[in-house]
């Protein structure tokens, strides 16, 4: 909640843009700051409602190993699942703070590739996109995408 709050900081504050944005681009660039502090939020939510709440790493891991009537395959198969489910969830997590840093940068909306503006309508979507449709086309089909 932090990081969330000193975000809301720097919203506040002339931040240098390297692009010019109309009054009506800031409009729609606060309401996906929003939007994107409230799916930081809801992760960071689902993380820990996954991890037990207020138990650790270690205490969940624990609950995984196998139990008198567990097959090993089953015990591996559930240890492999979490392990997936964490490093999809630190993704997201990084694809939203990119997003927000790009949003403080006045870089937000324009696409990290080419340099064109995002559709809207992409961007109410998946504010988290830092690629316009053409070149998120383009890397999906090089198998490059991110």
């Amino acid at each position: 909640m932090i990081i969330v709050k000193a975000l809301r900081v720097l919203a506040a504050h002339d931040v240098p843009m390297t692009h010019t944005i109309s009054a009506m681009q800031h409009h729609h660039a606060m309401v996906h700051l929003e939007r994107l502090e409230n799916m930081l939020s809801d992760l960071l939510r689902l993380i820990s409602e996954q991890r037990g709440g207020e138990r650790t790493r270690a205490e969940v891991a624990a609950d995984s190993l196998p139990g008198p009537g567990d097959s090993h395959a089953q015990s591996m198969t559930q240890r492999d699942l979490d392990f997936c489910m964490g490093e999809r969830e630190i993704a997201r997590m990084q694809e939203i703070g990119a997003a927000l840093k790009r949003l403080h940068q006045g870089s937000y909306g324009f696409c990290t590739e080419c340099g064109m503006e995002i559709l809207e309508a992409r961007l109410d979507a998946m504010p988290e996109t830092p690629h316009c449709l053409a070149c998120q086309s383009q890397l999906e089909a090089h198998g490059a995408a991110a």
